[in-house]
C-alpha cells in the first residue's frame, strides 16, 4: 500500500514535466505546426481586420524557425505585406541565463504597401535581403552586441500627408548599450514625400558601411570607428517643381530649392557625439551638384568639449577653388556671453568657373570679361564679445578689385555700451565685366572708396569717400545715424537730409552728372529742399545731356507724368 502511494505521488509530481516535454516534442511535428499556424493566422486576421496567410512554417531543434510565403492583405484584397522567406536561428541554452544568442535573422523578398492603414502616412517599397546576427544580448545589464547587419536591394518610400503632433508621452529611463560591429548597406534607397509642405527628399546608396559603433541610450552617446559611403545620391525639392528641362538646369546655377547631388563619397573616422563632447576626422567627402559644382576633396578634424568647439583644420577643394578654415569658438559665444572667446582664420581662392556655376545664367559678355584669376579672400578675427578684433579682411580679384578692412568691436552683448570702428579701403581696376550686369555702368580704373563704419550703443553710421583716379571727389556720404531695434533699423529723427542736399548741390555745380541726378531727385520729392518740379526736370536734363542713364530715364518719366515740363 505504501509503494502504491509513492508511485501515485511520483506520477503526480512528474506529470507537468512529462506534459511539457510532450508539448515540446509535438511542436516540432509538422502537422501540429501547421495547425498552430492556421489558428494563429485566423486569430490575427480577426484582430487586425486583414486577411493574413502563412504558406509554410518549419521549426527544428532547438529554435530554428523558417516561415515561407507570408501575406497580409486588406478586405479589398490589396496586398499590404508580403514576405517570401523569414528565418530565425536562436540558441536555446543562453535563454536560461537571461541572454539571447541569435545566430541569424534572415528576411528575403519582402514588399510593403500600407495604403491607408495608418492615417496620414503611407509606406511602400521592397526589401531584397536583410540579415542580422547578434551574440551577446543580455537583459541584465541591458547590453546588446550586434555582430553583423546586411541590408541590400531595398527601395522604400514614405509619404506623410499630415503634420504629426509632438510626442509628449513620458518614457521610462533606458540603460541599453548597443555595440555595432559590422553594418553594411548595398543598393539601398529611401524617399520621403510631404505633399502638404511641398517637400520631397530621396537618397540612394550604392555601398555604405559602419564599423565598431557604440550607442549608449542612457547617456545619449554615439560613437563609431569608421563610416563610409560610396556612390551616394541625394535629391531635395521644396516648393513648386522646377519647370526647366533637365538639359538646361546646369546653366541656371545652384537652386537651393531643387538640389541634386551625385557621386557622394564619405569616409569619416573616430566619430563621437555626447552632447557638447564631439570628435570627427574627415578623410574624404566628395560630391557633384547638377549645377556643375563639384567637391573633389574634403579633409579636416572637428574637436569639441564642454568649453569650446575647435576646427584645427578643414580644407575643401573643388576643380577651381580652395577653402581652408581654422577656428576655435567657445560655446559661450553661441549663448551671447561676453567672456566667450572666438578665433578664426579663413583663406579662400574662388575660381571663375565655380562662380559661374554657382550663379548660373550669366551674360556671355560678363563671362568673357570676368578675370580668369581666382577671387582671393583672407580674413581673421580674434577676441571675445567684449573686445572682438577684425585683424584682417582682404579680398583681391587680380586686375579688377582690391579691398582691405580692419577694426574692433566692443561690448557686443550690451546694447547701451557696444561700440567700435571698422575702416575700409577699396580700389578698383578693370571692372568692364560689370557693364554686362547693368548697362551703362562704368567704373574708371583706379577709383577708390575709403570709409569707416562706426557703432555706438543703438546707433550706427558710415563715413564714405568715393574718389576718381585723379583724386576728384565723386561723392561724399556723410555719417548716417541709425537706431537698431530688436527687429528693425530706422533712421533717427535728427538726421538732416538738408546736409546731403547741400553736398549734392556742390557736385552739381561742378558739373558732376551723378550729383545732378541725385539733387534732381531731392527736388522732385521735396527731400532736404523745397519741392520744385521745374528745378528737378532741369537737373535731370543736365545729367541726361552728359549721358547719365538715370538722368535719361527720369527725363522720360517727367515727360510721361508732366512733372516740371512746360
Amino acid at each position: 500500500m505504501k509503494k502504491k502511494y509513492i508511485r501515485w505521488t511520483m506520477w503526480t509530481v512528474a506529470s507537468p514535466f512529462i506534459l511539457f516535454i510532450l508539448l515540446c516534442i509535438l511542436i516540432y511535428l509538422p502537422p501540429i505546426q501547421n495547425f498552430l499556424v492556421d489558428k494563429a493566422a485566423s486569430y490575427a486576421s480577426e484582430s487586425t481586420g486583414m486577411n493574413i496567410r502563412v504558406g509554410r512554417i518549419s521549426l527544428s531543434f532547438p529554435l530554428n524557425l523558417v516561415v515561407n510565403d507570408v501575406e497580409a492583405s486588406s478586405l479589398h484584397n490589396d496586398t499590404l505585406l508580403s514576405v517570401k522567406r523569414l528565418q530565425v536561428n536562436v540558441q536555446l541554452l543562453p535563454l536560461l541565463k537571461k541572454q539571447v544568442e541569435v545566430d541569424g535573422i534572415s528576411l528575403k523578398e519582402a514588399t510593403v504597401n500600407s495604403n491607408d492603414l495608418i492615417n496620414g502616412m503611407q509606406l511602400r517599397g521592397t526589401l531584397g535581403e536583410l540579415f542580422i546576427s547578434s551574440h551577446g544580448v543580455a537583459l541584465d545589464p541591458e547590453t546588446a552586441i550586434v555582430n553583423k547587419v546586411l541590408l541590400k536591394d531595398t527601395d522604400l518610400s514614405l509619404c506623410l500627408n499630415d503634420t504629426t503632433a509632438a510626442d509628449t508621452t513620458k518614457t521610462d529611463t533606458t540603460y541599453w548599450k548597443i555595440i555595432l560591429q559590422d553594418i553594411d548597406l548595398q543598393n539601398v534607397s529611401f524617399a520621403l514625400q510631404m505633399p502638404l509642405d511641398s517637400l520631397a527628399l530621396s537618397t540612394s546608396l550604392s555601398k555604405a558601411s559602419l564599423r565598431n559603433g557604440l550607442i549608449d541610450l542612457h547617456k545619449s552617446a554615439y560613437s563609431l570607428q569608421s563610416f563610409k559611403i560610396e556612390n551616394g545620391q541625394v535629391n531635395y525639392d521644396s516648393g513648386a517643381p522646377s519647370l526647366l528641362p533637365p538639359d538646361s538646369i546646369a546653366l541656371r546655377g545652384l537652386d537651393p530649392s531643387h538640389i541634386a547631388l551625385t557621386g557622394i563619397g564619405v569616409q569619416l573616422d573616430s566619430l563621437h557625439y555626447e552632447g557638447r563632447d564631439m570628435k570627427a576626422i574627415i578623410n574624404r567627402f566628395v560630391l557633384k551638384e547638377r549645377s556643375g559644382l563639384e567637391l573633389l576633396s574634403t579633409q579636416g578634424r572637428l574637436l569639441s568639449n564642454q568649453k569650446s568647439l575647435r576646427i584645427p583644420s578643414l580644407r575643401l577643394t573643388t576643380s577651381d577653388s580652395d577653402f581652408e578654415l581654422n577656428a576655435s569658438i567657445d560655446w559661450d559665444v553661441f549663448e551671447m556671453k561676453s567672456k566667450g572667446r572666438l578665433s578664426a582664420r579663413l583663406m579662400a581662392d574662388i575660381g571663375k568657373q565655380d562662380i559661374i556655376r554657382l550663379v548660373g545664367g550669366m551674360d556671355e559678355h560678363f563671362v568673357q570679361k570676368y578675370p580668369a584669376e581666382p577671387l582671393r579672400i583672407r580674413t581673421g578675427v580674434d577676441g571675445d564679445l567684449n573686445q572682438l578684433k577684425l585683424t584682417t579682411l582682404s579680398a583681391e580679384l587680380p586686375g579688377a578689385l582690391e579691398l582691405f578692412a580692419k577694426g574692433e568691436l566692443t561690448h557686443l552683448t550690451d546694447t547701451l555700451k557696444r561700440g567700435g570702428d571698422i575702416t575700409l579701403e577699396t580700389e578698383v581696376g578693370n571692372m568692364d565685366f560689370l557693364s554686362a550686369l547693368a548697362e551703362g555702368i562704368a567704373i574708371p580704373n583706379g577709383t577708390r572708396l575709403e570709409g569707416k563704419f562706426s557703432m555706438s550703443g543703438s546707433k550706427m553710421g558710415t563715413d564714405l569717400l568715393l574718389k576718381e583716379p585723379d583724386a576728384r571727389i565723386l561723392a561724399v556720404i556723410d555719417t548716417i545715424p541709425i537706431t537698431v531695434y530688436n527687429d528693425s533699423i530706422s533712421i533717427t529723427d535728427d538726421f538732416k537730409m538738408e546736409h546731403a542736399a547741400r553736398l549734392y548741390a556742390k557736385g552739381a555745380e561742378a558739373g558732376d552728372a551723378v550729383s545732378q541726378c541725385n539733387l534732381a531727385w531731392f527736388y522732385l520729392n521735396g527731400t532736404g529742399v523745397e519741392k520744385n518740379l521745374e528745378k528737378a526736370f532741369e537737373l535731370f536734363s543736365q545729367s541726361a545731356e552728359q549721358g547719365n542713364l538715370r538722368g535719361k530715364f527720369n527725363v522720360g518719366l517727367c515727360y510721361d507724368r508732366g512733372d516740371g515740363v512746360h
